[in-house]
């Protein structure tokens, strides 16, 4: 990690990079987002028109309390290590809902995945999905201050996770 780190903050075996963003373009914020996981040599430099490709057939807003989320990604063939990318955001971003595409939802938490196997597809999903479902959880993303304070916050999450499995 490329970050100054406390010498007792834990790590998943997840890359998490976070930003807080004051956009409030879908597609722009996907392209920035899609920037910072790139600058890490997470995906390739064309992650975000295929994140975007894929949000027209499969939308990722999911209507979670207290804010609606997004959790958009795209091919395994565009990751080269796996890790999310995460933007809490000061303004809201229209995504479609999954559940209802001509449903749109006033986004405040972008998770972007980067997977490259199934398994940890899937095992990133699940703990993406418990993640954002924990009400308090949400909330103090929305009210951090700083993008390391985002990702101290998410590694202890996802590594609480990891070590059930």
């Amino acid at each position: 990690m490329d970050k100054a780190t406390t010498e007792n903050q834990v790590f998943s075996k997840n890359e998490i990079h976070a930003m807080i963003s004051d956009e409030t373009d879908r597609d722009q914020l996907i392209h920035l987002l899609a920037a910072e996981m790139a600058k890490y040599g997470m995906v390739e430099p064309c992650y975000g028109a295929s994140v975007l490709e894929r949000e027209k057939d499969f939308p990722t807003g999911v209507p979670t309390m207290p804010v609606p989320i997004a959790i958009p990604h795209s091919e395994r063939s565009h990751v080269y290590k796996p890790g999310i990318g995460v933007a809490v955001l000061r303004n809201s971003v229209k995504f479609s809902s999954m559940e209802d595409p001509e449903c749109l939802l006033d986004v405040k938490v972008v998770f972007m995945l980067a997977a490259s196997l199934n398994d940890e597809h899937l095992h990133m999903i699940k703990d993406v999905m418990e993640i954002i479902q924990d009400s308090e959880l949400v909330n103090t993303l929305l009210v951090a201050e700083t993008t390391e304070k985002i990702e101290e916050i998410l590694h202890k999450e996802f590594s609480k996770r990891e070590q059930k499995r």
